[in-house]
């Protein structure tokens, strides 16, 4: 009798000592929403994954330092503000309380990279005044910068969009519009793609502007945004690799 409650003793310790290495070994995997658009070398398309993305470099740098697992979660950016309430994410990224219009619940990281926004333009039309920026050009989901805002509702700059960052920069290349509404970097990455030389693209020196910031963002995880941020500091100097590779950089 004692042997067998012995076995059976020996037996319910080696089952909970299973249970218990199982359960340890299945790490959450954490979600995170990245936007579903041809924004190289920012972030890409899902069927452009085998081209790593800078912020994926960056989020894959920060599980390496913190034993973290990530899955990327490419979505629609045309509704950008529902990401959290309906596809069960836990991160976004890159994210900016100035284009989040639900951000009650939300807590933002330090800034990952420091930006301008910009009007990408010809150089010949480097120091053409405002008033000849009358059509631009952006991507589908993106929303003008809130510098554009009295522009477009006074009736003097008008928006069209498209879904092909090369299609945007072929556009502006052939005058077809006067300046493109996103970030000078990826409009040179495009152009030398086309065969163009990607210093005929500049900023406009006389369209308004504003500076921002690429941000991660969370609802239920603030602590891991308090970790990333502290990595942020202590990773300055592989951070900044990671942007000389992609030929990127933060702007003063």
């Amino acid at each position: 009798m004692r042997n067998t409650i012995k076995k059976l003793a020996c037996f319910v310790l080696l089952l909970c000592a299973s249970t218990t290495s199982a359960v340890s070994s299945e790490e959450k995997v954490y979600r995170v929403g990245l936007e579903d658009v041809d924004y190289y070398p920012m972030f890409t398309k899902i069927d452009e994954r085998s081209k790593t993305s800078f912020l994926v470099d960056v989020m894959e740098l920060f599980a390496e330092r913190s034993g973290l697992k990530f899955e990327y979660i490419h979505l629609p950016v045309t509704r950008f503000d529902e990401w959290y309430q309906q596809d069960d994410i836990d991160f976004r990224i890159p994210d900016s309380p100035i284009w989040s219009v639900k951000t009650d619940n939300l807590v933002f990281s330090q800034g990952i990279i420091k930006l301008r926004a910009d009007t990408v333009v010809l150089k010949q039309n480097e120091s053409k005044p405002l008033s000849s920026l009358k059509v631009l050009g952006s991507l589908y989901g993106f929303v003008p910068g809130p510098h554009w805002r009295d522009h477009i509702s006074a009736g003097h700059t008008k928006f069209i969009y498209e879904s092909s960052m090369s299609v945007l920069v072929r556009m502006l290349k052939k005058g077809m519009i006067d300046g493109l509404d996103v970030r000078i970097f990826v409009v040179h990455h495009y152009a030398k793609q086309l065969g163009y030389k990607p210093e005929d693209f500049v900023a406009s020196s006389q369209a308004p502007s504003t500076h921002f910031s690429y941000q991660l963002s969370t609802m239920s995880y603030p602590e891991i945004i308090k970790d990333f941020d502290a990595f942020l500091v202590a990773s300055q100097n592989e951070i900044s690799m990671l942007k000389q590779r992609k030929n990127i950089f933060d702007v003063k």
